[in-house]
């Protein structure tokens, strides 16, 4: 049995969608999991700490019985560590060497910079990490280890029916930017595309036609729709907030490009901020759109410069560039949207991220992939 560790899976964002195709993949694999998420108890911090109590007798219940366990966030490592004496006692039989594996998945953020020290030593101990990207593995292999055997497993994506052909782009230009309106995440960058509008509009090079429209909701929409409104740009941009799967579905197949500028970066303070790898990139693909991103972070594992979309800097001058580029030739758009699929099809799909998956859970001591 593969014991899993997550947090609400409830919630709709990246992080929990790929914990339910990881469930889902190692179902069909013929893997019997049990998914453990600490949830509140009823409302306040009561409720919370109730749900953290019930999560670590449930995890005390289970743990012994498992072969391996895949903690989905580095954060849930600790648990593991506190209730390793009482796990012992049990003396039951252990997989493979004799002991209980254990794997962490690596997203970004949790494990990027400062947040990497207090989690180091309980990553260390896992027999196996397992990394959304290439960039979110190689920040924390960088460290001084040293390090258990480490596999990148790109996330796959299931809003988009793969048989589905994409559909024409629309007459009027539409872009669309999909994430959480949150104080945290700034670094989405949606001030950098409301600064590339005004730019494009100063030189009088922004379509008259063209919308924006901005999927997600949080503490920082008030402001953003306050700097919108200030800047003038009020009639170019639509904030849907959160939106269902059909809808979100139905804004990536009517869009015409994605552009969503997060950018990665490490403060002096050793804070670090980006994109793990970016799932909406994805979805936008399997949709048959490009998309504009940043250069540094996990997107640019799937997103080809050039070819399926466009990495800028995180500034607003070469972000306008990109955008005035991208908008100027709809049917080089719309190629490039198409070549973003066949790359998505072809290198990303659930077949593969099985496979690849399933192989990350047997790494051997010592060998990485």
């Amino acid at each position: 049995m593969i014991l899993m560790l997550a947090y609400d899976v409830r919630r709709r964002g990246g992080i929990e969608r790929l914990t339910l195709q990881v469930k889902a993949a190692l179902e069909r694999g013929g893997e019997r999991v049990v998914l453990l998420c600490p949830s509140p108890i009823g409302s306040g911090g009561g409720g919370r700490w109730l749900g953290r109590g019930l999560f670590l007798l449930r995890l005390a219940f289970w743990l012994p019985q498992a072969s391996k366990v895949l903690s989905m966030h580095a954060l849930l490592l600790p648990p593991l560590r506190w209730l390793s004496p009482l796990t012992a006692l049990h003396g039951l039989r252990r997989s493979g060497s004799g002991r209980r594996r254990r794997f962490c998945w690596l997203h970004g953020i949790e494990v990027w910079g400062e947040a990497l020290q207090p989690l180091r030593a309980d990553l260390q101990r896992c027999d196996g990490l397992i990394a959304s990207s290439r960039f979110t593995r190689d920040r924390v292999l960088e460290q001084p280890g040293p390090w258990p055997p480490a596999a990148v497993v790109h996330p796959s994506a299931d809003l988009i029916a793969p048989e589905q052909p994409p559909e024409p782009l629309p007459t009027a230009p539409r872009l669309l930017s999909v994430a959480r309106l949150v104080r945290q995440e700034r670094y989405k960058g949606h001030r950098l595309v409301l600064s590339a509008l005004e730019i494009l509009r100063e030189r009088e090079r922004l379509p008259a036609d063209l919308l924006w429209l901005v999927v997600g909701d949080g503490d920082d929409r008030q402001a953003l729709e306050h700097d919108t409104l200030r800047r003038g740009l009020s009639a170019s941009v639509r904030f849907l907030g959160g939106v269902d799967d059909q809808e979100l579905e139905r804004q990536l197949r009517q869009c015409s490009l994605l552009v969503l500028p997060s950018a990665y970066s490490a403060g002096q303070g050793g804070r670090a901020e980006g994109e793990g790898f970016g799932i909406v990139y994805l979805e936008a693909a399997l949709a048959g759109r490009a998309s504009i991103a940043c250069r540094l972070g996990g997107q640019a594992d799937l997103i080809v410069d050039g070819e399926t979309g466009w990495l800028v800097d995180p500034e607003p001058e070469a972000l306008a560039e990109a955008l005035a580029m991208a908008l100027a030739d709809p049917e080089s758009l719309h190629q490039a949207g198409l070549r973003a699929r066949q790359r998505a099809l072809a290198g990303f799909g659930r077949e593969r991220f099985a496979r690849e998956l399933l192989a990350a859970l047997q790494l051997a001591e010592g060998e990485e992939l």
